[in-house]
């Protein structure tokens, strides 16, 4: 995880994400704040998001209006 990680931005949770996540899970119908984080950040940078469940990640994307790009591990 730690190799993973040395690539990765990661992104603190504020106030302004954990609001747009909050948004993005009410439109989903989804109470996966963590999720909806993944895919708020993910679409304002345009990542790619690498999940076991895209599942989730999908639905997010879409009920929010995002195209998130999803690839499985």
């Amino acid at each position: 995880m730690s190799r993973l990680l040395a690539g990765c931005y990661v992104e603190p949770l504020d106030e302004q994400l954990a609001r747009s996540a909050g948004a993005a899970c009410g439109r989903a119908g989804t109470s996966d704040i963590v999720d909806a984080a993944v895919v708020v950040g993910a679409s304002t940078r345009g990542d790619l998001v690498v999940t076991s469940d895209p599942d989730d990640i999908v639905r997010l994307g879409e009920a929010s209006g995002y195209a998130i790009e999803v690839q499985e591990p």
